[in-house]
């Protein structure tokens, strides 16, 4: 990895634990063992720093649904499994981070920060959108809502994982129930948001 990744790596470690606030430039530079002056010759300040992480972040899953919307072996449903499957996934794996940037979507105090993360977020429901409206096009999905049929897709998903408190009460599990450890869980979820698609989606 070059120094940007070292350090976006770092900065991605340290703000999962600590938090935007608990977390000083000063630790991530020590964390990628660098000096404060360079991560302020790459990311200008530790807003910008952040935005690249989310930045960072989320290109993997841009990079998924973008090469989905053309793969003509598959049709538009299996591209929402598939679309479905990284997202659960990608909440599991990364649990303190997703759980930090929606912190930070719910704060009125950094304005350019939080619209920021939107506005990168959001690129990555621009595939997602020309899969559901390509599937339209053809006549294998019915005339949806297809900005809130994602707002179904990703708020099933968020608001199950949001707390693991939360998430042990509706399940109606024990205290040591732990979500993001458990593979039954995953599969339920992805499963359930699957069938919660296709009859939404599907004609009939």
């Amino acid at each position: 990895m070059d120094k940007r990744e070292i350090i976006l790596d770092s900065a991605i470690k340290l703000f999962s634990t600590k938090g935007f606030e608990g977390t000083s430039v000063r630790e991530i530079a020590k964390e990628a063992e660098v000096n404060v002056a360079m991560i302020n010759y790459y990311f200008l300040s530790k807003e910008k720093l952040f935005e690249s992480v989310v930045e960072y972040k989320a290109s993997f899953l841009k990079g998924v649904f973008n090469e989905l919307i053309n793969k003509n072996t598959l049709s538009p449903i299996e591209k929402i499994d598939i679309i479905i499957d990284h997202i659960i996934e990608r909440k599991f794996c990364n649990r303190e981070f997703y759980h930090l940037l929606h912190r930070e979507l719910s704060l009125e105090h950094r304005p350019q920060l939080r619209d920021a993360i939107s506005d990168i977020l959001l690129k990555n429901m621009i595939p997602v959108k020309a899969i559901i409206q390509n599937g339209i096009n053809e006549g294998v999905f019915r005339s949806v809502d297809i900005e809130l049929t994602l707002t179904t897709v990703i708020g099933t998903i968020h608001y199950l994982l949001t707390s693991d408190t939360m998430c042990r009460k509706l399940l109606g599990k024990k205290k040591d129930f732990n979500p993001f450890n458990n593979k039954k869980l995953k599969e339920r979820l992805s499963l359930h948001t699957k069938q919660l698609m296709r009859a939404h989606l599907l004609k009939k």
